[in-house]
């Protein structure tokens, strides 16, 4: 459920899956993703830094609120928030358009 002490390469070619991480608080992700990044339990985006690449889908099923999310430059599949408001969805459309058919 945490990130102490985790060490993660700075790419990786493949999905990286993190689902029972509960918060970002000391998460050093690489810098890119060749595959899916998987963060289900996550349930804040505090302290969270996506990679500037993902290959795949990005999983921020328990996301609770957008507040403090800055997506990557590119996902290469669906980003599926699931809790989130379909509010907050649209607000995520119009801030990160080239993204806006992706968010589910």
């Amino acid at each position: 459920t945490s990130a102490k002490g985790l060490k993660l390469p700075e790419s990786i070619g493949d999905g990286l899956y993190l689902y029972s991480l509960t918060s970002a608080e000391g998460l050093k992700l690489p810098e890119s993703i060749g595959g899916s990044l998987y963060l289900y339990s996550l349930t804040s985006a505090k302290g969270l830094k996506l990679p500037e690449s993902i290959g795949g889908s990005l999983y921020l099923y328990s996301l609770t609120s957008a507040k403090g999310l800055k997506l990557p430059e590119s996902i290469g599949d669906d980003l599926i928030l699931g809790r989130l408001t379909s509010a907050e969805r649209e607000i995520l459309r119009k801030i990160y358009p080239r993204l806006a058919s992706k968010i589910i």
